[in-house]
């Protein structure tokens, strides 16, 4: 085979972003409209169903949140005790330099 000393050219066609968006909703709505047709249970069966299942996450979530809060209350008592021992070390530590500083003066 010889080879080519032009640059090959490659031809792409693309289709407008438009129909990729139409196509997924087009699917999207007959997914909808078989799954209607196929239903194993009746409209009211499947409302029910759907009132539980919200009432279930509703619950999970109030759940979630109250140990979120107990979480968030044990983490600032955690946090106000730890500020309160390092400020009570920070004041012994200033009073030994205090009393090590004055025991100079006095020598001087």
């Amino acid at each position: 085979m010889a080879e080519r000393d032009e640059p090959a050219v490659v031809i792409e066609r693309r289709r407008g972003a438009g129909s990729g968006v139409a196509l997924f909703l087009l699917g999207a709505a007959v997914g909808a409209g078989l799954a209607l047709l196929w239903a194993p249970q009746s409209g009211d069966e499947t409302r029910a169903q759907l009132r539980r299942g919200a009432r279930r996450m509703k619950r999970k979530a109030r759940d979630l949140a109250d140990s979120g809060r107990d979480l968030v209350d044990d983490l600032q008592r955690q946090g106000k005790a730890a500020a309160r021992d390092a400020r009570s070390a920070l004041e012994e530590r200033l009073a030994r330099h205090r009393e090590a500083v004055d025991g100079e003066d006095d020598g001087v």
